[in-house]
C-alpha cells in the first residue's frame, strides 16, 4: 500500500485524461496504478531504487510485455530526452534529492507531458522533534503544504491542479499496523529494523499527535520549457 491510497490516481483521472505512448511510474507498490494506466498508454515503465521492490514488480509483471521494470536511481535515469507523456510518483520523491529528481523529470518529459506527484508534506511548523526523527529515519524532506505549489513552480513546472489527501493517512497507518501484527515470526525476525521503523511511524501518527504535522498532497503539473 501507499500513502494516499488510491486518492492520487483518482485525482489524476478525474482532473486529466492522460494518454500517449509512454508513461513512467516512479517508486514501489504501484502495481494497480500500472495496470490502470496501461489502458491509456502503449507502454508503461516502472522504476524503483529498491531491489526488493523491483523483484516484486517482476514477479507481478513478468508476462506483460507492455510493462517494463527497471532498478534505477531517480536522479540519473537512462531514458532519452522528451520520452514520457506522463510521470507518476506517489510518496517516492519527498526526499533530499528532490530538486535533482525534478530536473531529471523535466529532461525526460515530452513538451506536452505532465507529472502527477504525491508528496508527504508538513502541515504545520515548527515540526516537533519526534516528527523530525521519523522523517530523518526515512530520508524524507517534506515541504510545507502551503508552499509546495510555489516550490514546483520555482523548479520549472506549471501546477495545473493540487489536492490535499491528508485525511487518507489515518487509514494508511491503521492498515500498516494491521499488516505488521499479522506478519509471521520469520518475516519479523528477518525485517526487525524495517518493522520497528514503520510501527514507530504509525504509532506516532495515530497516537501521539503526528496527524497535526504529517500530511499528503497531490499535484498535476506540466513542465515549462
Amino acid at each position: 500500500q501507499l500513502p494516499g491510497g488510491f486518492e492520487q490516481l483518482k485525482f489524476l483521472l478525474g482532473q486529466h485524461k492522460p494518454q500517449g505512448n509512454n508513461a513512467l511510474i516512479v517508486g514501489s507498490n504501484c502495481e494497480s496504478v500500472a495496470l490502470k494506466l496501461l489502458e491509456s498508454f502503449s507502454k508503461i515503465f516502472v522504476v524503483s531504487d529498491d531491489y526488493v521492490s523491483v523483484l516484486q514488480y517482476n514477479l507481478n509483471f513478468n508476462t506483460n510485455e507492455r510493462i517494463k521494470v527497471k532498478m534505477m536511481d531517480y536522479v540519473h535515469t537512462d531514458f532519452n530526452n522528451d520520452y514520457f507523456d506522463l510521470i507518476f510518483a506517489q510518496g517516492s520523491i519527498s526526499v533530499y534529492e528532490r530538486k535533482n529528481i525534478l530536473k531529471e523529470f523535466k529532461r525526460i518529459l515530452t513538451t506536452e507531458g505532465i507529472v502527477c506527484v504525491g508528496e508527504i508534506v508538513s502541515l504545520n511548523e515548527p515540526v516537533p522533534a519526534f516528527v523530525k526523527d521519523i522523517w530523518e529515519r526515512s530520508n524524507l524532506e517534506p515541504i510545507l503544504s502551503s508552499s509546495i505549489k510555489s516550490f514546483y513552480e520555482s523548479k520549472g513546472f506549471y501546477v495545473m491542479n493540487e489536492q490535499d489527501h491528508s485525511s487518507s493517512l489515518r487509514e494508511y497507518f491503521e492498515k500498516t499496523l494491521l499488516e505488521v501484527s499479522t506478519t509471521n515470526k520469520e518475516e519479523k525476525d528477518n525485517n526487525k529494523k524495517y518493522i520497528s521503523r514503520i510501527k514507530h511511524e504509525a504509532n506516532a501518527y495515530l497516537k501521539h499527535g503526528g496527524d497535526k504535522y504529517i500530511g499528503f498532497k497531490s499535484l498535476i503539473a506540466r513542465k515549462v520549457n
